[in-house]
């Protein structure tokens, strides 16, 4: 199990994708506090990102499921497992 993960985070380390989603959501979250400068409530503030949040991680997962499912990986996993 340990290899098979060590090979999941090699491949997303690799991934433009991944990286991309990254840099979108520290983009997003400076944004986020330079628009809230003047009443800085943190409440306010993480209900405002947590909403991109989900979003990002919803579009991601989706991705990175539909790119395992259709390379075959996902199969070789459970027949590996099995």
């Amino acid at each position: 199990m340990y290899k098979l993960l060590k090979a999941g985070f090699f491949r997303l380390k690799k991934d433009i994708i991944f990286w991309l989603f990254i840099f979108i959501t520290v983009v997003i979250a400076v944004f986020t506090l330079f628009t809230h400068e003047k009443d800085i409530v943190l409440d306010t503030i993480i209900d405002n990102f947590i909403m991109y949040i989900g979003l990002f991680i919803g579009i991601f997962v989706s991705i990175f499921v539909g790119k395992e499912y259709s390379e075959g990986i996902i199969r070789n996993k459970i027949i590996v497992r099995t």
